[in-house]
Order: C-alpha cells, then structure tokens, then sequence
C-alpha cells in the first residue's frame, strides 16, 4: 500500500505476477463483469442487475500532463506522466479490489468502479463502499508529487438498477453502465471538492444513516457530503465482502491467496480470448502479442482528439437509446476506420451519450490529421442524427495538440487512455456549443482549409479552461471551388536548399532538354513529410524563374481531392492570373482578355461554376448534357496551355499532387498527348502505387516521359550543414551530429523541430571563438576561471567569467538515457556581434 508523501519510487508497477496467466494479460484490460457467465456470449448484449457505484476521480494531473510534456525528452516526461499517476492510481486501486470492487472504466484520470450485488444486499454493500471511500481518503487523500504539484481525490456514490450494454461490430466491442445511478454518481462526484466523498439521494437512502454523519448539500432529497462513519467490525466487513465475492467471481479462478484479482489466473480458453480481444486497442494488441512491457505504451504524443455527445430526447425508453447507442457506434466505426482514427472510450452520464475518438495514436499517423478529424466529426453528426432513433442533437468538439497516451491503473486491472488539456478542452467544447462541430484554433490552423469553411464562434466561459483561443465551428468541406488557395510558399533567402544536388542537376538536364526538343516531360518526385520536397519545389521553380521561363506553381490539399476539376481549375486560374483578383468584374475582364480568340463568347458562362464570375448564361451552353460541358471546360484547359507554352517556356509545378481528383487527371492525361508541356508534380509515399491511383493518374506515371525520383533521406554531412545553417553557427560536436542523425532519420523538418525544441528550452548554449582556436574548442579550455551556475532545467554546468563577450553562450546540453551531455559550441563571428550590439 502507498501512503502521502513524494512520488519517488522509479516504477509504478511491480514486475508482471507469477500468478497472472496468458489470459489474464488480456482480462486485466476488462473489468470482471464482462467475464461473468451471464454476459461472457457474444449474442447478449444487454443485462439489468443492481449494483453500488463508486467515481472517484484525481484533481491535478492535467496541469502535471502539461508540466511534464514541457520536457525536452517527451519519452522521459511520458515515462514521468506514467510512474506519477500509477503510483497514486495504484495504491487507490489496491484498496477498492481489496473492498470487492469491479473496476469498471478509467476515464482520463478518474475510475468507475461496481459492487454487483442483489437488491436486498445494496444497504450493507453501501456501507461497505463507504468505509472504503473513507479509508482511501484518509490514506491516499492527497500526494504530493516531485515537481511541486499536488494530486487530490474527489468520491461520488450512488446506487441502485443500472443496465449493461455491449455495442459494437464484428471487429470491435465497448460496453459501458446505463442507468439512473450512473447519471447519479457523475453528479455526486461533480459536487465534490478534493478530499470529499458524496453520496447521491437515491443512496443516502438506501444506507444505514443511523450509522453515517453527513451533511446535507440542497435540501432533505438531494446528494449529501459524508463527514463520518462508523467502523465495521472484521466479521461484518467479512460477511459483506463474501457476498459481493460471489457474484463477481462466478466465472473467475478461485480466490487465491496473495492474488488481488483472481482474473488475472484465468486459465487459457481460446473463444473467451477472442471475444476480450475485441474490447482492446489495437495500440494494447500489437504491445501484447509482441510481448512488450506495459511501459512501452506509455508516452507524450501529438494527438487530435474528438469528444461526440449524443443528446437523447426527454421521453424515450431504454431500449429506443439502446439502439441508438449501437447504431451510432457502428456509423462512428465505419467512418473513423478509412481516416486512422478510433474510438477510445465510450460513456453515458445523464441524458447523453459521449465517444472520446483520437487521431494519431501509434500506427494510425496519417498527413493532414486535423482535416480527417473534422471532416469524421461533419459526418459523423449528419449520420447520427438521419437515423430515427430519438438523438435530438450531436454535439463535437475537435482539438490538437501533445497529449498523455498510455496505460493507467493497477497491474491486475489498467486500460489504455489519453489524457491531459487538450482531451479536457475538447469535452468543453462539446458541452458549451452544443449541436455544432467546433475546433480549437490549434485545429483550424493545423487543417489549413479555407476560412469559409469556418465560423469563429462567441466566448464561453469553460470550467477548468482559462484561455481557450478562438473558437470555430467546422462548416464542412464544400464542393464549390475556392479562389486565394493553392499559392505554394515563396522560397526563403535565409533557408539555402541541402543535401539535394542530385536533384537540382536531374532537374537542370530534362529542362534543357524540354526547351531543346519542345517535347513533353513530367519529372515526378516521392518525398515522406517533411523531406523537403516543397522546399525542393520551391528551389527547382527559382531556378526556372532564373532561367528566363516562365513558372506556373501551386499546392494541393486533401479538399481538392473532393472537387472536380480543381486541379485544373486552380493550374488554369494560376496561369491566367485569376488569383490576384479580388473581384468578380475583375476576374471576368481578366478572363475575357486571356480567352479572346479561344473559345465563343457564349461559351464564356461555363467559366461561371469554376472561378466565380457571372457571364449571362447562353442558350447554347444551357442545352448542353453534363458530359458535353466536360469536353468543352477540358478543350477550354487545352487550349489555354497550349497558348501559355507557345507565348514562353512554361514550367508546371504540382507540389501535393495525390491530391489530384480523378476528372483532373484525366484532363491532364487528354493534354499531354497534345500540349508539350514540362511538368513536376510531387508525391507523399504510399500514393503513387497503382492501387492508390486512378488509371489516369497511373498511366501518365508509367509514361516513357515521366522521370519518376524517390527523395532520400539527407546525409550526415548535409546534416551537420544544416544544423550550422540553422544555429548560425561554423560547427557543431560530435555528440549533436550523433543527435540529430538518430532522431531525424535525416528527415529536414525532423532535424528543424529537434533543433527548435533545444533552443526553446534554453539547452543549446554558445561558445564564442577566439581566432587562435580552431572551430571545435577543446573541452578543458572552459575551466580556466570558473563558477558553478544552474542552467535551463536544472543542469549544472561551469562556465569562464569574465567580460559578457565570454558569457554569450557556452555549453550544449542533450538529455540522452537521463544522461546530460556537454560539448561546447563556436558561434559564427557575424552572429555574435549582432547579439552582442
């Protein structure tokens, strides 16, 4: 057992029991009411009984979430997260399945737990439960943890008939408690402070009041706070225990004596197995059959978190919302599944259901994470609320950002959660914006869709939330074109392009070729996030611009995926200059101007759709099919090419090009057999393979024509020039080069981040070079005159004092395997003397 004081053990669970079987690794993810014998058959979904519940829930562990993904080694923080809170929430656990508790569910940083018994039998189990309550509080009440933080604990009771639901299809399963004690026990909990233990009503009825001191809270029929009660002797608490015993351990091992949980002793049974599996996270499947340690799930990890609630009409039976839950359930699975997310936990409190969905856990990392989030969460709401199953509203909250994925409990009994304030704001907005998909500004910016698709929404005042940015509702991704998008970014003097000379040279060989022989030529390029591929891109198009040609560049998005006709429409308004138009009329004097001798005036409305303009329609256009429309908009793009690269050597660039739509390359497919056209288009791994394109898409890549590259990963050398580049400074020691090489797998954006994240968290610092030294000092020459100062997060370190040219920045501090690493640093002379003025 734990007692108060500060968390300083190293490991929050003890090695895995000699006790616990290949069963119980899986049955220490479910609480022992799925295992009883009357609900372990996967064709009964529904069972009532009666029952006491505890919800006791831990105040003060988002703000250490948040301390410690501050760290500059988020593995050492998540294994922080991980030991703090286990330790606490284990030394809890023990004492409530000491009691007879069933752990039902871990809700963030809070536990519902069950004491299953008869009706006659819930006056003792209330009293039971309540000397537990009192017993935790009293031991485990507060804690104080090693970075200045306290961690409380806040109890709720209630009792009475409740319902158990299991939903789900054939690949997954969740369950969850439904009943009017549930919506009591969040309420009591909800009126607790740190320290207290509330029972609802309906249970301070139940209970032997003449053996409790309570306090009543709003009037003679509502929640009370407990300020005592009295002792149970031994044989009573015996007597009470057995009788819980009983029914939670009907389909369990027998008690054994020094196994907390006889679940875990399950003796192997494949179909039980197979059914358990179904209520566990992949994350927790892949862990397990590989034979990971616990710990390994544990980390500090950027996420976008979905919170959904279901609001149930007022009068509507149990088994109309238990359908509802079921039909919801299956829809949010089959929507979530192509998008990488998953539902990781399912709750109903009061009148509403609620699904806490997440994006980005291990193994589900897909590009443009806050769009599959939003665009999940649009149709999610639209389909929970087209089936006639008594939803009155869907309510969705998005967010992103760092948050704690991993395992939290006991040993014997822990599930896989996320916690911390990201996953608290996107409940909050959820509950304040109710009938609406809403988002945080971290969202909104990371989605990079258009601001029509949004709509800031007014302040609201959010429990626990201090400053939650702007806010905005999700309007869904529209079909209709939008003009202003697509501009790639400008290149940057102060960012020279690395490691890519290969390319630069390939590029420079097909375009003397292409303006030798006027032959067309498409130079395809593959590069992982953050590889540099649109840095590249920016590169190659200066150099075209320096050449003398004339460069039509854009970028894709997911959205323009879902839009017929938008790669085209955006490549054609590019070449035109339809961008820098703000207006209409503008937009219409351009067109006409680009367009005279190229198609009919009367043609000019079917201009209309594709870049917002207003031609009168004509009579002609108007007895067009849908199909003849297509032919004259893809002549329309052929001969406006066809124009641009008579006028002037054009390149064409496509940066994102996955995000092609079909019509468009099949457009592009018709024109390239008769516009000689140079055209670079660039590639995230994994959608040039056939299977992932459509067969236009896949013919023009196997093109003799095309030039197909995959972008490597940079060399250490090029490494090594680029962290001088970013740090400004003329070398860097071997123990950064080792750094950055193991954690960025050469991946630019990868190295930038690390290099950012260091500077942040004041762990790089700077030793000026004499002219006598050569461009890596030697480390003995920083102890000549010295003082012990502190530095950044508590490494001491030593520097020479003397004049504040001396003191510019000395050390460089990488926190490795806990192990604080120090090598020195020469900055570049321009660079200090601009800090120093």
């Amino acid at each position: 057992m734990g007692s108060p004081g500060r968390v300083t053990t190293p490991r929050a669970w003890e090695p895995r029991s000699k006790h616990c079987s290949e069963l119980g690794e899986v049955a220490a993810y479910v609480p022992d009411l799925l295992l009883s014998e009357d609900l372990k058959q996967e064709s009964r979904c529904v069972e009532n009984f009666h029952g006491v519940l505890l919800f006791a829930d831990v105040s003060g562990f988002t703000a250490l979430t948040e301390k410690f993904s501050q760290s500059i080694n988020l593995d050492q923080g998540a294994d922080e997260v991980a030991q703090t809170l286990n330790r606490y929430m284990g030394d809890i656990l023990e004492e409530l399945l000491a009691f007879g508790g069933d752990v039902l569910k871990f809700a963030g940083d809070a536990v519902l737990v069950l004491w299953r018994v008869r009706q006659t039998q819930l006056r003792d189990t209330v009293g039971l439960v309540l000397q537990c309550s009192q017993q935790i509080q009293a031991k485990h009440g507060t804690r104080d943890t090693d970075v200045g933080l306290k961690l409380r604990l806040k109890i709720g009771i209630s009792a009475g008939h409740m319902s158990f639901l299991t939903v789900g299809d054939k690949q997954e399963q969740r369950f969850l408690i439904v009943g009017q004690a549930v919506g009591d026990v969040w309420q009591a909990q909800n009126l607790a402070s740190a320290g207290d233990v509330i029972l609802s009503a309906g249970c301070w009825e139940l209970c032997n009041q003449s053996r409790v001191k309570a306090k009543c809270l709003k009037g003679r029929k509502a929640a009370v706070k407990v300020t005592g009660v009295e002792r149970m002797s031994l044989s009573e608490r015996e007597d009470i225990s057995s009788k819980v015993a009983r029914a939670r351990l009907s389909s369990c091992s027998p008690q054994q004596p020094g196994v907390l949980r006889p679940a875990i002793t399950l003796a192997p049974r494949r179909a039980l197995g197979k059914l358990l599996r179904k209520y566990l996270p992949a994350t927790v499947l892949r862990k397990l059959d590989d034979g990971q340690p616990l710990e390994y799930l544990s980390e500090l990890r950027p996420v976008t978190c979905l919170f959904v609630k279901l609001q149930f009409a007022a009068r509507v039976n149990l088994t109309h919302i238990f359908k509802a839950i079921q039909d919801s359930s299956v829809l949010m699975s089959e929507i979530l599944r192509p998008h990488k997310g998953e539902i990781n936990k399912i709750s109903m409190f009061d009148k509403g259901c609620t699904f806490l969905c997440v994006f980005g856990l291990p193994g589900q990392k897909v590009p443009c994470e806050s769009v599959h989030a939003l665009e999940s969460a649009v149709k999610i709401s639209r389909a929970c609320l087209s089936r006639p199953r008594k939803i009155e509203a869907v309510s969705v909250g998005v967010t992103s950002g760092t948050v704690f994925c991993g395992v939290v409990g006991h040993r014997v009994r822990h599930e896989y959660t996320v916690m911390g304030q990201k996953v608290n704001l996107a409940a909050r907005l959820m509950e304040h914006y109710p009938g609406v998909v809403s988002c945080d500004a971290a969202t909104y910016a990371a989605s990079r869709l258009p601001r029509s698709y949004f709509r800031e929404l007014p302040e609201a005042k959010m429990k626990g939330v201090v400053d939650p940015g702007t806010v905005y509702q999700y309007l869904g991704i529209s079909e209709k074109p939008v003009l202003g998008t697509g501009v790639p970014k400008a290149r940057s003097e102060y960012s020279p392009l690395l490691g890519r000379e290969k390319e630069l040279a390939l590029f420079e060989s097909h375009l003397n070729a292409y303006v030798a022989r006027k032959e067309s030529h498409i130079l395809a390029f593959e590069g992982a996030i953050g590889s540099g591929k649109s840095h590249l891109f920016s590169e190659l198009a200066c150099l075209g611009q320096a050449a003398g040609h004339r460069v039509v560049a854009v970028e894709l998005t997911e959205l323009n995926q879902r839009q017929v006709f938008s790669a085209v429409h955006m490549v054609l308004a590019m070449a035109m200059g339809l961008q820098a138009c703000k207006s209409c009329s503008a937009r219409q004097l351009v067109l006409q101007e680009k367009l005279r001798g190229l198609m009919e005036e009367s043609s000019y409305c079917l201009l209309n759709v594709p870049f917002l303009v207003k031609f009168p329609l004509s009579e002609q256009v108007s007895k067009m099919s849908g199909a003849q429309r297509t032919v004259e908009l893809e002549s329309i793009f052929k001969k406006v090419l066809q124009k641009t690269v008579e006028e002037d050597v054009a390149l064409f660039f496509i940066d994102n090009a996955q995000y092609i739509d079909p019509t468009s390359w099949a457009a592009m497919s018709h024109v390239l057999r008769d516009v000689p056209i140079f055209l670079v288009v660039g590639f995230a791994p994994g959608h040039c393979g056939r299977e992932r394109l459509c067969k236009a898409a896949a013919d023009i890549v196997k093109l003799q024509q095309t030039t197909y590259v995959q972008l490597e990963e940079l060399q250490p050398a090029a490494v090594v020039q680029k962290a001088c580049h970013d740090l400004g400074v003329v070398s860097v020691p071997r123990d950064l080069e080792t750094f950055l090489m193991q954690r960025s797998y050469g991946i630019p954006y990868y190295c930038e981040e690390l290099l950012s994240y260091l500077r942040r968290h004041d762990l790089l610092l700077f030793q000026q070079q004499r002219k006598q030294e050569k461009a890596e000092a030697k480390w003995e020459n920083l102890f000549t005159a010295q003082s012990e100062v502190w530095l950044g997060r508590g490494f001491p370190c030593r520097w020479p004092l003397g004049r504040a040219e001396q003191r510019l920045g000395v050390l460089l501090a990488l926190r490795g395997a806990a192990v604080p690493l120090w090598r020195e640093v020469a900055v570049e002379e321009k660079r200090r003397s601009l800090a120093l003025s």
